[in-house]
C-alpha cells in the first residue's frame, strides 16, 4: 500500500469515527428551512426583523449595496448582523438580463448582457467588502440576481466559488440533502401565496426531510412581489410551533451543515467499501464462500427477527462452564483457576474475540488539561488526558486514547472510579427526547460524584475504530503493521478492552483513585465491550453492563433477536476475531464451542450487573431473556467459587432488581439507556466498596483467593490483555 493511500484511509477512518455513524441530514430534524429576504428593502429591517426577533428565529438577508435600502440604512443592517442575522452578497448593483421579455426594467447600465466576467466577479467581490465592513465576516453566501447565472455563455460562478459556501437560484423546488448542489440552491419565490399555502410548502418538506428556501422581497409592501403581513407572520409562527421538527436558521449555517454531512457521506461510502474488501479478505483466508443473512431489526421487515419467546430455544444444552475439555467435571476452585478458565480463555480467543499479541506497545499518559467545573452542584474537576502509544516500531500509524476524568473537588482519601466507554456524537447530533412527563434524571456522572467517587469517559474510537476499514489502522493496524488481521486476530472488542487496561494503568498512578476499586460501564456495543474488558482485566471490581445483547450477555444460540449471522456480517464482524464468521456459514450457532454464559463465568467471582430497557421501549433486539440467561448459566461458577450467583431461573418482571447475589439484574421501564438503572446499581455497588473486605483490594490479594495456593502469574498469564510489566508487578 503506498504512503499516500495510507495516510487517506488513515484520514477517513479517523474523522469518520464519531461522524458518519451519526450524519443526521437536518441535525436530527425532518427538514431545514431558511428565510432569505432579497434586496435590502426598509420593510425587511422594519417588518422582518422585529418580528424574527419576537420568534427568536434567524434569517438571511440577500444585499445589494448600492440600493437605497442598504446604503443609507449601513447602520441598521449593522446593528442586524451582530443579532446573528446573515448579511449575505446580492452583488453591488443587482445586475440581471435585460435583453429577455419582460425585463423591460432592467437599466442599460446594469443589463448583464452587457457585462464581461471580470465586471461581474468584481462587483460581486466589492460588495463582500461592503458586508465585511458591516459585520467582520468573511464566510459568506451569494444570490444570483434574478436567477441569471451566466453572462453570455460563461459561467461566472466558477470564478469566485471559493468567496462563497452557496450560491442560491430561484427555481421553485425543493431536494432532499443528497440532491443539493451548492452553487444551485433552490428556493420558493414568494409573490402573494397566503399563509396557508406557505405552510404547506413546509409540510411537504417534511414529508420529504428536504431543504425549503423560502424567498421574500415586499414584507407588507415597497416591491411587486410582496407577501402580506398576515401571511408572513401566519408562516413564521408555524415554523416557531414545529422548531422541534424543523431546523430554521440561515443560509450560511445550512450550507456548512450540507458541506459537512456530504464530505462524511463520502467518508462513509469509502469506509464501506474498504470494509468490504477487509471483510471478503477474510472470508478467503477462512475459505468461505458466502454467510447467511442474518434477520432484522425492523419488526415490521418480511425478515424480522423472532420476538415469539416459543420458538426461541430449539437448543437442547449449552457448554458446561464446569465441565473440562476432556469431560471431566470440575470440582474444585482450584481446577476452575488452573484449568477449566484457561481452556474458556483460549476457546474465546481462538474462536470469538481473538488473541492480543504478546507484546502491545506502551502508553505514555499525559494531562492535556484540568480545570474547576460543576456537576449538579458538585464541585469538581474535570481533567483531559491523551494515552500516547509508543509507534516507534511502524510510524506510518499515530495511535492516541482519550481519556476524561472528572473527581469531586474535596477528596480526603482514594476514591473509586467507574469508567464508560463513551459515544462521541458530533455538532448538532439530538438524542431522542423522553416521553412527555418523563422525570429529569441526574446524570450518571452527577450521580456518581455525590457517592465521593470518579468518573471516567474512554472514548474506544479513538484508537480503534468501528468499522472494517480500520483493522488495518488503530492499535490493531499499528501492531500489525499496517497488514490485514490473520483469523484469529483480535477484534474491536479486545481492542476496545485494551485500551480500558491501559486508562488502568493510568489510575494507578493517580493518588486521589483507588485502583483496587474499579467498575467498567458500557451500553450497547460498549456493554459488550465492557463484558469482554472485565472477562479479562483482573484490576476491574464491578461490571455495569448495558443491554450487551449479542455478543454480550446474551445466550448465542437462542433465536430471538440480534444473531450470529448479524455479527459475522461485514457490519459487525471487525468486533470479533475473523474466525467467528465461521459460525454464519459454514458452521452454525449450535457449534460454537463457548457462549456468553461462559463469558460472564470468566468474570467470576466479582460483581456483575447486567442492565436491559423496555420491551416496548428499547425493543427486543437485545433480548433482555437472553441477557438474563447469559447470568443464570454463569451462576454455578460463583457458586463454585463460594459466591453466590443471580439466585433464580425465573425471568423477573419489568423493574424488578435481582440484586441479592454477585450477579445482578434489572430490567427497566426505559429505551436502551443504563439511565434508569444508575441508582439501583450504585446501591448494589456500594454493597462491596464500602465493605472493608474490598476496600483497596483486589479479589486476588483477598483471604479466600489465598487459600487456593495460586500465585498470581498462574491467574495472570491466562488474561494475555495483560502487559508484561505488570505480570512482572502482579508477581512480587
Amino acid at each position: 500500500m503506498n504512503r499516500f493511500l495510507s495516510l487517506f484511509i488513515v484520514v477517513i477512518i479517523s474523522y469518520s469515527k464519531s461522524h458518519a455513524q451519526f450524519n443526521q441530514p437536518w441535525q436530527g430534524k425532518k427538514c431545514a428551512v431558511v428565510l432569505t429576504y432579497d434586496d435590502a428593502l426598509n420593510v425587511h429591517l422594519d417588518n422582518a426583523i422585529p418580528l424574527l426577533d419576537s420568534l427568536g428565529l434567524k434569517a438571511t438577508f440577500y444585499l445589494s449595496g448600492y440600493f437605497p435600502g442598504c446604503r443609507e440604512r449601513l447602520a441598521d443592517w449593522k446593528k442586524a448582523a451582530a443579532k446573528g442575522y446573515e448579511l449575505a452578497n446580492h452583488t453591488l448593483f443587482h445586475p440581471c438580463i435585460g435583453n429577455i421579455p419582460g425585463r423591460e426594467w432592467v437599466k442599460p447600465d446594469y443589463d448583464m448582457s452587457r457585462y464581461t466576467v471580470q465586471r461581474m466577479v468584481d462587483e460581486i467581490r466589492m460588495n463582500n467588502v461592503l458586508l465585511e465592513a458591516l459585520d467582520g465576516k468573511k464566510k459568506r453566501t451569494f444570490a444570483y440576481t434574478c436567477g441569471d447565472m451566466k453572462v453570455g455563455d460563461s459561467s461566472f460562478i466558477q470564478y469566485v466559488k471559493n468567496d462563497f459556501l452557496a450560491a442560491r437560484a430561484v427555481r421553485s423546488q425543493m431536494h432532499r440533502i443528497d440532491q443539493i448542489d451548492l452553487y444551485n440552491v433552490d428556493c420558493y419565490a414568494v409573490n402573494g401565496e397566503t399563509g396557508a399555502q406557505m405552510i404547506e410548502w413546509v409540510k411537504k418538506a417534511m414529508e420529504t426531510n428536504s431543504l425549503l428556501v423560502f424567498l421574500f422581497h415586499g414584507v407588507g409592501g415597497e416591491h411587486s412581489l410582496n407577501v402580506s403581513l398576515p401571511a408572513h407572520r401566519q408562516l413564521l409562527n408555524f415554523l416557531k410551533q414545529n422548531e422541534k421538527d424543523v431546523w430554521i436558521a440561515p443560509m450560511i449555517e445550512v450550507a456548512e451543515h450540507i458541506k459537512s454531512w456530504k464530505y462524511n457521506d463520502s467518508l462513509k461510502t469509502a469506509i464501506q467499501k474498504a470494509t468490504q474488501e477487509d471483510y471478503n479478505r477474510m472470508l478467503g483466508k477462512l475459505n468461505i464462500q458466502s454467510t447467511r443473512p442474518g434477520p432484522s431489526g425492523n419488526p415490521q421487515a418480511p425478515n424480522a427477527s423472532n420476538t415469539d419467546e416459543s420458538k426461541a430455544s430449539p437448543y437442547t444444552s449449552l457448554p458446561d462452564p464446569l465441565v473440562l475439555n476432556n469431560g471431566i467435571k470440575v470440582t474444585t476452585a482450584k481446577m476452575w483457576w488452573q484449568k477449566r478458565r484457561p481452556e474458556i480463555v483460549e476457546l474465546f480467543d481462538k474462536e470469538f474475540y481473538g488473541r492480543v499479541p504478546a507484546h502491545t506497545p506502551k502508553v505514555s499518559w499525559k494531562v492535556i488539561s484540568s480545570k474547576d467545573t460543576t456537576i449538579g452542584s458538585i464541585a469538581a474537576v474535570t481533567k483531559n488526558l491523551l494515552g500516547h502509544v509508543d509507534n516507534s516500531s511502524y510510524p506510518e500509524i499515530n495511535v492516541d486514547i482519550q481519556l476524561t476524568l472528572t473527581t469531586p473537588k474535596q477528596i480526603n482519601q482514594p476514591i473509586p472510579v467507574i469508567m464508560e466507554f463513551g459515544f462521541v456524537f458530533p455538532p448538532g447530533f439530538r438524542m431522542p427526547p423522553n416521553p412527555p412527563g418523563t422525570a429529569v434524571a441526574k446524570s450518571w456522572q452527577e450521580q456518581v460524584l455525590q457517592k465521593g467517587w470518579g468518573a471516567a469517559v474512554i472514548v474506544p474510537t479513538s484508537y480503534q475504530a468501528d468499522n472494517g476499514a480500520g483493522l488495518t489502522q488503530g492499535i490493531i493496524g499499528l501492531v500489525n503493521k499496517g497488514k490485514p488481521r490473520k483469523p484469529d486476530d483480535w477484534g474491536a472488542l479486545r481492542a476496545w478492552a485494551w485500551g480500558a487496561s491501559r486508562a488502568i494503568d493510568y489510575f494507578e498512578t493517580d493518588p486521589s483513585l483507588d485502583a483496587k476499586r474499579i467498575v467498567i460501564e458500557g451500553l450497547s456495543r460498549y456493554g459488550k465491550a465492557a463484558i469482554v474488558t472485565m472477562a479479562y482485566e483482573p484490576r476491574i471490581a464491578i461490571g455495569f453492563i448495558g443491554s450487551s445483547g449479542a455478543g454480550g450477555t446474551k445466550i448465542l444460540r437462542r433465536v430471538f433477536g440480534e444473531q450470529v449471522e448479524n455479527l459475522a456480517s461485514s457490519a459487525e464482524y471487525h468486533w470479533f476475531a475473523g474466525n467467528f464468521i465461521k459460525y454464519a456459514g459454514p458452521l452454525t450457532p449450535n457449534d460454537l464451542p463457548v457462549d456468553a454464559h461462559e463469558l460472564v463465568a470468566l468474570c467470576a467471582p466479582r460483581p456483575v450487573f447486567i442492565s436491559s430497557g423496555s420491551p416496548t421501549v428499547e425493543g427486543q433486539w437485545v433480548d433482555a431473556k437472553g441477557m438474563f440467561l447469559g447470568g443464570v448459566h454463569a451462576s454455578p461458577v460463583y457458586q463454585l467459587l463460594g459466591q453466590k450467583g443471580l439466585g433464580t431461573t425465573e425471568f423477573p418482571p419489568l423493574e424488578t432488581a435481582l440484586t441479592d447475589g454477585e450477579i445482578a439484574f434489572r430490567q427497566h421501564a426505559g429505551g436502551h439507556t443504563t439511565g434508569p438503572n444508575w441508582p439501583t446499581f450504585l446501591e448494589f455497588a456500594s454493597r462491596y466498596f464500602n465493605s472493608s473486605q474490598t476496600k483497596s483490594k483486589n479479589f486476588y490479594e483477598r483471604e479466600w483467593f489465598k487459600k487456593l495456593k495460586l500465585n498470581q502469574y498462574e491467574w495472570v498469564a491466562q488474561l494475555d490483555c495483560m502487559p508484561h510489566h505488570w505480570v512482572r508487578k502482579a508477581m512480587r
